[in-house]
Formats: C-alpha cells, structure tokens, sequence
C-alpha cells in the first residue's frame, strides 16, 4: 500500500463538540421509526443529562405543586324528630320531611351569613391571609355531605396547613349551630307569642259567649261543681283558696280537666320511655366496660419481644451495651489483677461499670417506651373514639330519662290530685248537652274546642322551647390528616418522565430540520451524483496515534486514487476540483490525500490550494503558506518560484495571501489563463477550492475543471445542500463528478 503520508505535526482539525461514534455497519432504514431511533442513538447522552436536568425540576415543581393537602372534618348530628317530651316516641314522624329539613341544613352551612361569621375568628389563619377573596375560597374549598342518609352531617376541608384546617373546621361549627339555633329559637318565641295572643283572644271569646249562671274557663261553680271547660283543682279547706299544682300550669291542668285520656295517655307515655331508656342506659355502661377493659389491656400490655429486638439493634443501645462491657471487662480484669479487689481503685472501676449500665438500662427503656407508646396509641386511637361516643350518647340519654322522670312525677302527682271522673260533672254536662240542643250551649261548645286546640298547641310550642337543639356538634374537627399522595407521586413520576421526552423531541425534531448525513445511505439519498470514495473515520484519525485507524484511512484514499485515475485520468481529465456544499467537510483532508497518492502513484501531481480566504492546505503538508496563487492571480511572481515540491513526490502551490485584487482577479481570462499553466507540466492538477455554495470563485474554478470531487462529512453535511450541490455540478456540465463520503463506518468503506 504506498498510502499518502500526513505530516505527524500537522494540527487536526478544528475541535467539536464531542459526539458519539456511529456502531460498525450501522444503516439506517429509511422508516421513520427507525430515523428516530438513530437520532437518539446519535445523541443519547445529551438526552440523558439534559433530560435528568428537566425531569429533576419538573419533578420538584410537580411535588410542590400536587403536595397532598391536609384533610380535617366534622360531624353534626341531626334528629330525625324535633326532641321534645310529647313527640320523641312518636314513629309517625314523616321521613321526608327530615330529607329536606336536612338538605335545608347543608344549603344553610355554607351560606354567607355561616361563612362570614367564621370568618370572623379565623381571619389571622395563615391560609386565609393568603386568598383574595376568603369568603369565595371557603364555599369552594368545604365540602358537605350527608353519608349513608343517616342522622350525621360531615363537613370536610383540605388544606396545606394541618393546624389551619381543624381550626377552619372548628369555626364553621361553631358559627352554624350558633347561627342554626339562633334562628329556630327567634321563629319558635315568634309562634309561641302568636299562639299566646289566640289563646288569650279565644279564652275572651269563650268567656263573653258562655251563658248566663255558667262561668268562664277557670272559674267554678258555687258548690264545688266545675263547670263545662273549667279547670278542675283538688279539694280545698273550707274556706281556702284552692292551691295550684307545682310544676303544672293553670293551663295545662285545664287541658288534663277537660281530657282525661291525655293524661293516661301521656303517663304511659313517659313510663316507657324511661324503661326504654333504662335498657339503653345499660347497654351502653356494658359496652363502655368493654370498652375500657380494652384500652387497660392495650395499656398494661406486655412488651412485644420484636420491639426488644428492634431495640438491641439500635445504634445508640448497641454503642451504650459496648460500653457497660467494656466497662465491665475493664472492672474484672483489674479485681483479678489487684491484690486488693475491693480497694479504692477497683471500686472507681466498679463505679464506671454501674454507671455505664444504668445509663444502658435507661437509655433501653426509654426507646422502648417510645415504640411500644407509638404502638399503643394507634391501638388506642379508633377504640377512644368510639368511647367517646358511646359516653356522649350515655349523657344524652341520662338527660332524657331524668327529663321524663321529672315529667313523669308532674303528671302522677296531678292525676292524683284529680277528683273522681263521676264527681267532676263534666261527662254528665256534655250528656246534658247532647239530650237537649241549645244553641247558646253549641256556640259555646265550638268556642270550647278551638280554646282547648289552642291551648294545646300553646303548650307544645313550650316544651318545643325547652327541648334540646334538633341540631347539635357530634365530633369537632378530627386530627388532620394527608390523603390523595398517589397522586402526588404519579404527578412527580410523569414530571421527571417528561423531561426525557421533551429532549427526545427536541433532538428529534432538530434533526428533522437540519437532516444531516449519518449513514452511506443517506449521502445516495441526497446526491444525484455517484459516490466514488468512502473514507472510514474523520480527518483525524489519519494523522492520529491509531495504526488502526490510520492505515484504514490511507486505504480508502488509495481506493479512491485508482477509482480516479482508472475512470478519470485514463479518459483525458487532468484537473479535479475538490469541494463541499458548504465548509469544514473534509475536502481539504481529501484533497491532501488524493494528490498524495496520485504522486506516490507515479503520477506527475500538482496541488493547488485554491480556498483563498481560508487556506487549509498546507498544515496538513506541514509548510507554512507562502506565495502562492493569490500572488500569481496579481501578477506578483510567478510559478515557479511559487511551488514547493514534498518529500513524497508531491508539488504543492499554496494559497497565499489573501487581498481583494486576487478575488478580483480570480475570474475570466486570468484563471483560465493561470489553470492552463498550471496543466502543462503535470499528469494531473488536484485543486482544493473554497465550499461550492459560499463563494463565487468556487464555481469558477470548478467549471475549468474536468472532474468535481463533492466532500460530505458524517453528522457535518445536510442532506439538503449536499443536494443542491450536486445538482449545481450537474447544470455545468461536468465530464466527471462524484461524491466522497468522510467519516463513514468500516463497513460502509467495504462498498
């Protein structure tokens, strides 16, 4: 192989960015999924480092920006019925009416009036402070919901902060029973003052109507009788008057006067419901004993031996067991060596080991307090709650029962205080009304039963006032609590995946646009023209340290030498032009070696560095660039003083000094004149021109030309002015063109 030889010390080509080196025969398809994966092949470690940079901050923005919020809730408890003493046994109760009356009430918690009385107290809450509009926030941020169609209202909140969002919670209860309880009690005094007014207006009726030698509602006969509609009392001392039963209204001993069997009725009444609520009563005390019982095991249990073992295995116990050893052995070893071992001595070694063993021994109790306490406590947690619960409903029904005892007493005591049904006259009155019709006795009768109506609706609404609040705080806001970080963790994972695909798009995409060559196939995609060379390796690996490699290189060279000379040469051409669509393609790499090949070849061969602005010939012949054609384009000398003749054999003119005369100059008659001088001594004339598609001169020189060398550089040239370049040679009409492939695998050299 009689290869061209590059100058050991000829500086290598201008540095680049570092990229990877294309596997050996790799060839693309020309499939669009296949281009793709060579795009990221070819720029896989950009992917990866600029890829981790986005992911990492995607990821950290995503984890701050989906951050699981804090979730706190409440519970309100809703009667089914209204508590009061005449009604809370009654199973008549429409179930729709507690549907809407509950409905009612999520409408009303989050309304303005709610909102803005809690936020009132919550108003310096870091999370408040922070919305534009707080009221705004609030109904979009709490939730209502009434679960199961039960007895129980939940309210619930999320929020960043957990402290905020309990105390959030606790102000919104505590404005809505306030707000609810305010309201039911102004609309009940109201009705209970329009009911006292009819009452009152009825009871004048009654009293102006009743006829002559009759008496009023209250008023009794002479003789002790009781009239129709009065109020029966006890028997009285002669000449007392008769003294009210205490705890009864003057009222409600009239409406038991006049209705015996409400009385009956209502005793029994409140006989049941303090049995039924004895028998709650009890259970409950069963289940709070169980209860307790069980937190008292959970309290008095034992160790678990895992937890001793896990505290052996810490690494403060281990290091504090080391040392009471270590002290211990210290101790022995001195009392088995000392001829004294109880002298002063051995006791501070005693003193030392004590002291490493009580703190061991504390420093081991107290781990395992703090596990085994951890540990109990979540044991205990959902067993205190329901604790709790079941002593709020315990203390609710003591308070019913000691209610209904109470009223139980009133009622025993006053129908005791009753006369006898036979006594009272009022069945005998009314068989009297109804054997002989009066009209005066039935206007009075009509008059009668719409007072007594009244009266009875004006007691309910009473005990209605009296009863407890329908609605009322089961639990205040519970320990807040994360939810939701499977979403958090999703959002990070894609944020960090994002990045990745975001710079696989990139490189995909700017590959796209500027489709530079990266395979053999690529460049007879391109290029119209025939490819004649393929060079293995870049420009530096000829002159590199691998021998490898550089005897590969030369071997393409000579490769392209005998194409040349067989195809070129043998048909009459002597000068080739060799040049690139654009610059930094390897035409002046080889054009070096193919003019040194020539020459080593036996051919008489000139090289001509004709890139006037950029001269690059001449490091790689390792001389310095002296006159050269820019001198003899102005007439400045002439050739032969001008051409340096190699060791291998080879002549080179260098480019010389730029000026713009020797542009000037580089057109018509003159290069025609200068090339044609050039040919005559020489077999063939090699001439390194500036990139086709830059510079004017370029394709002057190139039309003198026989042959036309277009250089395209793996991962240097686009394919799209690889094209255009070709095609330019083409319009010229060029006897001999083709394209030299720079930088191709060893495989793709073999074609």
């Amino acid at each position: 192989m009689t290869g061209p030889t590059f100058a050991t010390h000829a500086p290598a080509s201008p540095p680049r960015a570092p990229r990877p080196a294309p596997k050996t025969g790799e060839r693309p398809d020309d499939a669009a999924g296949a281009r793709i994966l060579v795009y990221l092949k070819l720029h896989w470690l950009m992917v990866l480092f600029c890829g981790t940079l986005i992911g990492a901050a995607g990821a950290a923005v995503a984890w701050e920006l989906l951050a699981s919020k804090y979730e706190s809730y409440g519970l309100f408890r809703v009667s089914a019925v209204p508590l009061n003493v005449v009604n809370q046994n009654s199973n008549s109760q429409p179930r729709a009416d507690f549907s809407t009356y509950v409905k009612t009430q999520l409408t009303l918690l989050k309304s303005e009036s709610v909102l803005n009385a809690a936020l009132r107290d919550i108003k310096d809450l870091p999370t408040i402070k922070a919305q534009k509009d707080p009221l705004k926030f609030l109904d979009e941020e709490l939730v209502a919901s009434w679960p199961d169609q039960s007895e129980v209202i939940r309210i619930t909140f999320k929020g960043h902060e957990p402290d905020d969002a309990r105390k959030i919670i606790n102000a919104v209860q505590k404005a809505f029973v306030e707000r609810v309880q305010e309201q039911n009690a102004l609309q009940t005094q109201k009705l209970l003052e329009q009911v006292r007014e009819a009452r009152d207006q009825m009871e004048r009726t009654v009293r102006n109507e009743m006829p002559t030698g009759k008496t009023g509602p209250g008023v009794v006969r002479a003789g002790g009788t009781a009239a129709p509609g009065a109020l029966p009392v006890a028997p009285a001392a002669p000449g007392a008057a008769p003294a009210p039963t205490p705890g009864l209204t003057q009222m409600d001993r009239a409406i038991y006067a006049l209705e015996p069997g409400l009385l009956i009725k209502n005793v029994h009444a409140r006989r049941a419901e303090i049995e039924r609520l004895t028998l709650d009563l009890n259970a409950l005390k069963r289940k709070q004993d169980v209860l307790q019982s069980k937190l008292k095991a959970i309290q008095d249990g034992d160790v678990s031996p895992l937890v001793r073992e896990r505290v052996e295995a810490d690494a403060d116990v281990d290091a504090a067991r080391r040392l009471m050893v270590g002290a211990h052995i210290d101790w022995t070893k001195h009392a088995r060596n000392s001829a004294d071992p109880s002298g002063p001595a051995i006791q501070k070694f005693q003193q030392i080991y004590e002291a490493y063993e009580k703190r061991y021994k504390a420093l081991k109790e107290d781990k395992i307090k703090t596990i085994e306490g951890v540990r109990k406590l979540q044991e205990a947690t959902p067993i205190v709650q329901e604790l709790q619960a079941v002593v709020f409903r315990a203390q609710e029904n003591e308070e019913k029962q000691k209610e209904a005892e109470k009223a139980l007493a009133l009622l025993e005591k006053y129908w005791a205080e009753l006369p006898p049904l036979e006594k009272s006259g009022v069945t005998q009155a009314r068989f009297d009304r109804e054997k002989e019709y009066k009209l005066e006795d039935s206007v009075l009768l009509v008059s009668d039963s719409i007072f007594r109506d009244t009266a009875q609706k004006f007691y309910l609404t009473q005990l209605e006032i009296a009863a407890p609040a329908r609605i009322s705080v089961l639990q205040q806001a519970s320990t807040p609590t994360q939810k939701d970080t499977k979403k958090q963790l999703l959002g990070t994972g894609f944020a960090s995946v994002i990045g990745f695909v975001l710079m696989g798009l990139g490189v995909v995409g700017y590959e796209t646009v500027s489709r530079r060559v990266s395979s053999l196939a690529d460049v007879r995609a391109a290029a119209p023209a025939p490819v004649v060379g393929v060079i293995p390796g870049l420009p530096a690996d000829a002159a590199g340290k691998d021998p490898v490699r550089r005897a590969a290189a030369n071997e393409a060279i000579d490769k392209l030498r005998a194409y040349v000379s067989q195809t070129w040469l043998s048909r009459g051409a002597t000068a080739i032009a060799v040049t690139s669509p654009i610059g930094d393609e390897g035409k002046a790499f080889t054009a070096f070696g193919l003019a040194s090949s020539l020459a080593q070849a036996g051919y008489r061969t000139l090289l001509v560095d004709f890139d006037l602005r950029e001269p690059a010939i001449h490091p790689y012949a390792g001389v310095p660039n002296a006159a050269g054609v820019c001198e003899l384009l102005r007439a400045e000398t002439d050739v032969r003083s001008v051409v340096q003749f190699l060791p291998s054999g080879l002549h080179l003119l260098p480019a010389g000094k730029w000026s713009d005369e020797a542009r000037k100059a580089a057109t018509g008659e003159k290069l025609e004149a200068l090339l044609a001088k050039l040919r005559e001594p020489y077999d063939c004339v090699v001439i390194h021109g500036h990139a086709l598609l830059t510079v004017a001169e370029s394709v002057e020189v190139a039309r003198r030309c026989e042959a036309v060398l277009l250089c395209a550089r793996y991962r240097e040239t686009a394919a799209p002015l690889l094209k255009r370049a070709a095609e330019r040679v083409a319009t010229m009409e060029i006897p001999f063109s083709g394209v030299v492939y720079v930088g191709a695998t060893e495989q793709e050299a073999l074609c």
